[in-house]
């Protein structure tokens, strides 16, 4: 997959340097148009990852019974 995104970005790349030299619109739009879509597939590949990258409190540990644990540590300073 992310051998497809490189094939994809650079082409994308070059088409871009060579629009903005020449003021070629249609080559600006295609080469956006192929960074959108390796972006797409950036995100697609990061998918997998989400639930590591994901907020804690998201991924509550559960007893085996099911139940939450409730080891939650007080840290205000109220006596």
């Amino acid at each position: 997959m992310k051998k497809i995104q490189w094939l994809i970005a650079l082409p994308s790349i070059l088409l871009l340097c060579v629009s903005l030299f020449f003021d070629l619109d249609y080559l600006l739009y295609l080469s956006l148009a192929g960074f959108l879509l390796a972006m797409v597939i950036k995100q697609l590949r990061l998918r997998n990852r989400m639930f590591e990258m994901g907020h804690p409190d998201r991924n509550l540990d559960l007893h085996e019974d099911g139940e939450e644990d409730d080891t939650d540590i007080d840290v205000s300073r109220d006596d």
